[in-house]
């Protein structure tokens, strides 16, 4: 039975992680590749070994907390209307 070696499996992840982050950038530019989404899971495994990648992701998702936010509260506030009086003509009297 053949076992991977910690080391190995880690360099993997490594560079999955460091694909996805690339390729996530990328699709920022290019139209056919989903950026956002490669983006964030290239952090998520890049997260379990660097610092910097597990603090960009706090502020990924305090970012997206507040947009859902911001979203909910644009949906629920009542949109007020206001009627315009009619324009009078002048010559009818």
């Amino acid at each position: 039975m053949h076992h991977a070696t910690p080391g190995r499996s880690g360099w993997v992840r490594k560079a999955i992680g460091w694909f996805l982050l690339a390729a996530g950038i990328a699709g920022c530019v290019l139209p056919i590749i989903p950026g956002i989404p490669l983006a964030i899971a290239g952090l998520i495994i890049l997260g379990r070994d660097y610092a910097w990648a597990r603090s960009l992701q706090r502020r990924v998702k305090r970012k997206v907390v507040e947009m859902r936010r911001r979203a909910r509260t644009r949906r629920s506030s009542p949109t007020i209307v206001t009627a315009r009086p009619a324009a009078e003509s002048e010559g009818d009297s």
